[in-house]
């Protein structure tokens, strides 16, 4: 659990900028996805999972921080 915080911690000094620039990005590429055929289906499913996954990064980030 240590290394997890340890690394998460670095992740927060010196990533914040690329984690918000993948969220960003990620949020645009969902709101302008059309769905109108199977793989666009796909795409977005997926964008929707990593939307998620960043979402949770940014939780344990705060977490983490306010914890510390």
């Amino acid at each position: 659990m240590k290394k997890i915080k340890d690394s998460i911690n670095q992740d927060l000094a010196t990533n914040k900028l690329s984690v918000f620039t993948a969220l960003v990005i990620n949020t645009l590429l969902l709101t302008s996805n059309t769905r109108d055929d199977a793989f666009n289906e796909i795409i977005f499913w997926i964008c929707l999972i990593l939307e998620a996954l960043i979402i949770f990064y940014f939780l344990t980030m705060i977490y983490y921080k306010v914890k510390k």
